[in-house]
């Protein structure tokens, strides 16, 4: 992890983290609203003090630090269910057609 992404990343609030953790999981702003019992207005606010915190441009672009904030690209990818590397289904082989 580059340097400025891990200051930014030290910059954020356990707040900030969870609302963050919402968010790469998938959550809309209500649904991270209702989990954590605050308005919706209070996670968009927390939105936006990550990206001018992190220079974050969208939603894409928050998935950096909250992976850099989970440790690891691996712990992060499994804590959302997903498989890291996805088995691909065996093609014929084209050449003896």
């Amino acid at each position: 992890m580059s340097g400025k992404l891990r200051e930014a990343v030290r910059r954020i609030s356990d707040r900030e983290r969870e609302v963050l953790g919402h968010v790469a999981r998938g959550d809309t702003y209500g649904e991270t609203a209702r989990r954590m019992n605050v308005s919706p207005h209070t996670v968009d606010t927390c939105i936006r003090r990550i990206r001018a915190k992190t220079g974050a441009r969208n939603r894409m672009h928050l998935l950096l630090p909250a992976l850099s904030a989970a440790g690891s690209l691996t712990d992060a990818i499994e804590d959302t269910g997903l498989v890291a590397a996805p088995k691909l289904p065996d093609r014929p082989d084209r050449t003896q057609v």
